[in-house]
């Protein structure tokens, strides 16, 4: 079972040789098990890489990430046709109906606010206790956008007052890197579970084809927002993330969730959501979506 982040940081030449990926530089050589693999983040623009790699990596159910000037993600390659029923699954999903897109989106709005509130009870008992009622008013389709409502206390509370998400700054860096990181894992696993990313729940961008995964990521976005609380502490705004921070966001995948009553890794968790919005999708019932929570 695949489990493991990959980031090659730097110039060198990357190949597919006897199922094993290998990374030649002038210095050294070092090989990774293609099977091992669930994200590939290739950052540096030297990289050069075999097509043999890329189509044994999509063959294996990986996701691959290439990277700016900036070394933030800013592309993602998933396989195609990894599901036996992937055609029957589509044809469900394309008919589902409004009313369970609705409730999806309820149940994944509210299960993002909750995490929100848990995330921000760590460090602000209040405000994190404030957010949690607005969970409980969370209607069909967030027609009132609770989200909204709840994300203008939880960011100013969690990252400070001057903060503003969407800013070139160097907390922004850590969370849109994380995001990716854990986005690349939910895609794979809607892929694999035979879904087409392209078709959202609430998400309907026409120039987006990740729409259903946009929508998915939500209630593990908490998770990656906990984690880079500690890796921004203390550094200057104006940073830019270095190979160290890369390096730490990318085993985010590894960072234990509770879903269905069990601690899994947020790797695994994209799976089993994955998988019961299938289940949900041919039982016609969105109560039946399996979300992340804390453990604690």
């Amino acid at each position: 079972m695949a489990w493991r982040t990959v980031i090659i940081s730097s110039e060198c030449r990357v190949s597919l040789k006897r199922s094993q990926l290998v990374v030649e530089r002038e210095d050294d050589t070092l090989s990774v098990p293609v099977e091992d693999i669930a994200v590939c983040v290739l950052e540096h623009r030297g990289i050069t890489v075999s097509t043999a790699l890329l189509s044994s990596l999509c063959e294996a159910g990986a996701a691959i990430a290439v990277c700016n000037n900036r070394h933030l993600p800013n592309g993602l390659m998933l396989p195609l046709l990894t599901h036996s029923r992937q055609s029957q699954i589509a044809a469900l999903q394309a008919g589902w109906s409004t009313p369970f897109k609705k409730r999806a989106w309820q149940n994944i709005v509210r299960a993002k606010i909750i995490n929100q509130a848990h995330c921000l009870a760590r460090r602000d008992p209040e405000k994190g206790k404030t957010i949690r009622e607005m969970a409980k008013r969370v209607d069909s389709g967030d027609l009132k956008n609770r989200e909204a409502h709840a994300a203008r206390t939880y960011w100013p509370a969690l990252m400070g007052k001057g903060f503003i998400r969407g800013a070139g700054d160097l907390p922004n860096s850590f969370l849109n890197y994380g995001y990716t990181v854990v986005r690349a894992c939910v895609a794979r696993s809607l892929v694999g579970a035979g879904l087409l990313p392209c078709f959202g729940l609430h998400h309907d961008n026409n120039l987006n084809g990740f729409n259903l995964a946009d929508d998915l990521i939500e209630p593990f976005r908490p998770f990656v927002d906990d984690a880079i609380i500690g890796l921004a502490a203390h550094r200057d705004k104006k940073d830019d993330l270095n190979k160290e921070d890369r390096a730490a966001l990318a085993q985010l995948p590894a960072t234990q969730v509770l879903i269905e009553g069990e601690l899994q890794t947020i790797l695994n968790a994209t799976q089993i959501s994955a998988e019961s919005l299938v289940r949900a999708i041919r039982n016609k019932d969105a109560s039946a979506l399996c979300l992340p929570e804390f453990s604690m």
